[in-house]
């Protein structure tokens, strides 16, 4: 771990060993450090796993099973329900249709997020022309990695087959482009094609750049996680998510509305509300927000950061199988729309018994599963 420490506590329990970096005495418990006494707990508590990154997860993977594996080990899959495993409902994220959809690409690969080819100098030769479902008025909208471009040549984005004749340059690497067709003839068309200043001989290849790398990207409108083998719920929920969108629920194992909890973002309340429709009942439960415990941050202003959020409570009344990306409780609207990273669950909070604190187990998590 690699946290700024601003206190020593207890004499004899805490000692500094390099910089930003504690360790406690063996205090007479057995066993070796707070480390391996974390592991331990985690060994014993630990409900579930999941890391869209590490599975390897693809589109095409889940097309064929439609489960983040439980890396736990503990058998309690995520059953992902409504995803089309493509363009925002599913792993990465793209605004863009794949390459292999528009079959005007006449390139001699073609693959879905992938092209390798020839380009020519001629309008609508060599590359052919692809739709451009990523607009904003007339502003097209296309993120590529390009290789292939030879020293001292040029390679253009065109508007394909009309008279408008503004070009935008390409380089290898990263190409954010936003084209604007506002004054072509045709303002509507919202077709592209690429050129060369001469012909080219040797291959180049366009790479599609995902929106959210390594993420579950949800729709907001009907996807949604339900986990298997558990209906207990969980006392400690970590998850990695980017939220999208305001008023909706994250992640919700209450049997009724009176039970905890649930992780919703709701405009101008304090991120975030672990119950609906109980203020009071709220206030039980902690949030965290990158470890640290958030009281006064509200949910809208942690719309588009990536972030890592751990909810804990001290006691579940009742509790029924968690649901991820949206609640069945409070009526239609809530799908939420995110890109979700990980999570990891227990069913316990440390006491003191155990010889860490709350705060320590956190930073260990978040430094263990490498979840930011």
């Amino acid at each position: 771990m690699n946290r700024n420490i601003n206190s020593i506590l207890t004499p004899g329990v805490y000692s500094m060993i390099g910089i930003g970096t504690i360790f406690r005495h063996n205090t007479g418990s057995g066993g070796g450090g707070i480390s391996t006494l974390m592991d331990n707990w985690i060994k014993e508590h630990i409900v579930f796993y999941y890391d869209v990154k590490k599975q390897g997860a693809t589109n095409e993977t889940l097309k064929e099973s439609a489960y983040l594996q439980d890396l736990s080990g503990k058998g309690r899959r995520m059953k992902l329900n409504n995803f089309l495993f493509n363009g925002m409902s599913g792993i990465d994220g793209y605004k863009n249709m794949p390459f292999n959809q528009d079959k005007g690409i006449e390139f001699e690969t073609i693959h879905d997020r992938y092209v390798r080819g020839k380009l020519s100098r001629s309008n609508g030769t060599g590359f052919g022309y692809y739709y451009v479902k990523n607009y904003n008025g007339n502003i097209l909208h296309v993120n590529w990695h390009v290789e292939g471009i030879k020293e001292g040549n040029k390679v253009y984005v065109m508007q394909f087959n009309t008279q408008y004749d503004l070009k935008i340059e390409l380089h290898n690497g990263d190409n954010h482009v936003a084209f604007d067709i506002t004054d072509s003839p045709s303002p509507n068309y919202r077709y592209i094609t690429l050129v060369a200043d001469q012909p080219y001989s040797t291959d180049i290849t366009i790479t599609q750049i995902p929106e959210y790398p390594g993420a579950l990207v949800t729709d907001g409108v009907d996807d949604y996680g339900l986990v298997e083998n558990l209906s207990s719920g969980v006392k400690m929920l970590f998850m990695t998510v980017n939220p999208l969108v305001i008023h909706k629920c994250m992640y919700d194992q209450r049997s009724n509305t009176a039970s905890m909890f649930s992780v919703a973002n709701i405009k101008d309340r304090i991120a975030y509300v672990m119950n609906l429709e109980n203020a009071e009942l709220d206030k039980k439960g902690r949030i965290y927000i990158d470890g640290v415990r958030n009281t006064s941050t509200l949910s809208q202003e942690l719309l588009n950061i990536k972030q890592v959020i751990t909810a804990c409570v001290d006691s579940i009344d009742s509790a029924k199988t968690p649901f991820f990306f949206n609640t069945t409780l409070n009526g239609a609207g809530w799908y939420s729309k995110l890109a979700f990273y990980n999570s990891i669950a227990f069913d316990s909070i440390p006491t003191e018994a155990d010889g860490f604190t709350e705060q320590e187990l956190i930073d260990y998590v978040i430094d263990k599963y490498e979840l930011k």
